[in-house]
């Protein structure tokens, strides 16, 4: 039996409520429930006390004020509902504004039929769910169905408002697997995923209904104590106690299979209250420190933050200052990894991934000093320098159309961020038309009109834009919709599993569903194998990405790559 449908409509002509409740029965026939008012006040007050799947919104009624009713209630009280205006007439000046503001649909009276609308209300419910998904993968880990980081950084900055008048102290705990790497070396990931969802499970059974524990990946979990004691001493007293619960509950071996485990945890512990912190990712930096000392200490133990602990912050000081003096030097290297189309192999493009040549310490993950870049902002030459070889260098791939580079959220926003790549595109005499800028959800969420606005202005040069690491964090479909992305890009993330873990293959092909429906052009990341080709060959993606084509290779290789691509 089909799930009933609830829906509100906001209109004031009886004779075109007839209309509309007619197609309704005709299109759902029971399956719906309808609730009907006139006034937009009642309409908000209903919205946020009753759980409707859908909005009919009568433009006609309403007008301007409908559009900010739309606005208010998607953007501003953050309610995930489908909004579908219904006019009398075609008026597109109000169909881009509605659409602007979050609304699903903007649909003419007169051009309706009982199936058109029947299908206007499917696909909007259809996109409802995905983006539901969508926003609850942003805030949980896919495995685990606990809190991710960003939920759990959340909790911790309202713990520190909520207490930021008293005197009583938190705890946040940071706990890492010391066997979890073995384990999945030598016995799999499949028998590593079982792990780390046992785990989460017993961690959850020994804690109070307010404690939150989140893995915000990894073998890594995290354990906010909100409110623990008014006294210092007894709220370190308190942690001790818990986390000695949690040794011991992980001190159990654990039944996977044919398989017995044994686990060790290190745990570290930071006491913080709302008088003397104000930053939460001081707190979490803290606690992760704490949880290094605890390491190097042995398994199966604690250790509270101690401002002596502070050495990995001088490595950090020495990375940047390195850093400082390896960009004038141009102490970095471009790889790049080629994309092909899924179904005849031509090469697409590709992606230009950084290397550091320390002369000293040799190569560094661009994980280690990308983030000490950003914080210090030396991102900005940096990816200056990055963009640049890019340009000097694509002329070499004759055979590649595109290349596309990665950009930084802070380089993103920088006020001359714009000019800069205009400036170099000119200075090395190459078409913008031949670059793909490749941006993360932060970019979008750190100010979307500024984001709207400089996107135009590059789109209006040649450049194309690329959504990466799609639904690693949170991506409004309302954001997409408003800005000219030209790529979807699915993170390897849900690529890994997807032969073995139906949920993953879900999550990819809702992914590239939605991407399809946006009119983008879909690219698998961390393709490694035949079966993930395959897959997203099936699924209509359209190019791959991953080791399975081709590692990150340097700019000589990729060429004599390509040459041999093209002669096979």
């Amino acid at each position: 039996m089909e799930e009933q449908i609830n829906i509100l409509l906001l209109e004031d002509e009886q004779e075109e409520n007839k209309l509309v409740k007619s197609y309704l029965k005709q299109a759902f026939q029971n399956s719906y429930r309808y609730d009907k008012v006139t006034s937009l006040i009642t309409g908000t007050e209903k919205i946020r006390l009753q759980n409707y799947d859908l909005v009919l919104l009568d433009y006609s009624s309403t007008g301007p004020d409908g559009i900010d009713f739309v606005y208010h209630i998607v953007n501003e009280l953050k309610i995930m509902i489908p909004i579908i205006f219904l006019s009398e007439e075609n008026n597109r000046e109000a169909d881009l504004k509605a659409m602007e503001a979050g609304a699903q649909d903007f649909l003419l009276k007169q051009e309706l039929t009982p199936y058109s609308f029947e299908m206007a209300i499917r696909y909007s419910l259809k996109h409802k769910k995905a983006e539901e998904h969508i926003q609850y993968l942003a805030y949980h880990d896919a495995l685990t169905g606990l809190p991710n980081k960003n939920l759990l950084l959340d909790r911790l900055d309202r713990t520190l408002i909520r207490f930021s008048r008293t005197q009583r102290h938190s705890v946040l705990l940071f706990l890492d697997l010391d066997s979890f790497k073995i384990i999945n070396d030598s016995l799999g990931h499949r028998v590593g995923d079982d792990l780390l969802i046992e785990v989460s499970k017993r961690l959850s059974s020994i804690l109070s209904e307010t404690d939150s524990v989140a893995r915000p990946g990894g073998d890594e979990f995290i354990i906010l104590l909100p409110e623990i004691s008014k006294e210092k001493e007894e709220a370190a007293l308190k942690a001790q106690q818990i986390a000695d619960d949690i040794i011991n509950a992980l001190r159990r071996p654990i039944e996977l299979g044919d398989h017995q485990l044994h686990i060790g945890i290190s745990i570290g512990a930071t006491l913080f209250s709302g008088k003397d912190t104000t930053c939460a990712d001081t707190v979490l930096k803290h606690a992760d420190t704490a949880m290094y000392a605890a390491k190097s200490s042995g398994r199966n133990t604690i250790s509270f933050f101690q401002e002596e602990m502070e050495k990995s912050v001088k490595y950090k000081l020495a990375l940047e200052n390195d850093l400082r003096k390896a960009i004038p030097k141009k102490e970095f290297e471009l790889y790049y990894q080629p994309q092909v189309c899924v179904n005849s192999g031509t090469i697409l493009g590709a992606e230009a991934l950084v290397r550091w040549i320390h002369p000293e310490k040799g190569l560094i993950s661009p994980l280690d000093f990308i983030p000490s870049a950003e914080q210090s902002g030396l991102i900005h030459p940096l990816g200056a320098l990055i963009f640049k070889t890019a340009c000097e260098q694509i002329d070499s791939f004759k055979g590649i159309p595109r290349i596309s580079v990665n950009i930084s959220a802070k380089q993103f926003h920088a006020p001359n961020f714009v000019e800069t790549i205009e400036n170099i595109t000119k200075e090395t005499n190459v078409s913008p038309k031949q670059l793909e800028l490749e941006l993360t959800e932060s970019t979008m969420l750190a100010d979307i009109e500024e984001t709207a606005v400089k996107m135009r202005q590059l789109k209006d040069m040649g450049f194309s834009f690329a959504l990466d690491d799609f639904g690693t964090g949170y991506s409004s479909l309302t954001y997409l919709k408003r800005l000219p992305f030209d790529v979807l890009k699915i993170d390897r993330s849900f690529i890994a599993n997807i032969m073995d873990d139906p949920e993953h293959a879900g999550i990819a092909t809702a992914v590239i569903y939605l991407g399809k429906a946006l009119n983008l052009h879909i690219v698998g990341e961390g393709v490694e194998t035949e079966d993930h080709l395959d897959f997203l060959r099936r699924q209509g993606a359209h190019s791959a990405q991953g080791y399975y084509i081709s590692r990150p290779i340097p700019a000589d290789e990729l060429i004599t790559w390509m040459n041999q691509r093209l002669t096979a």
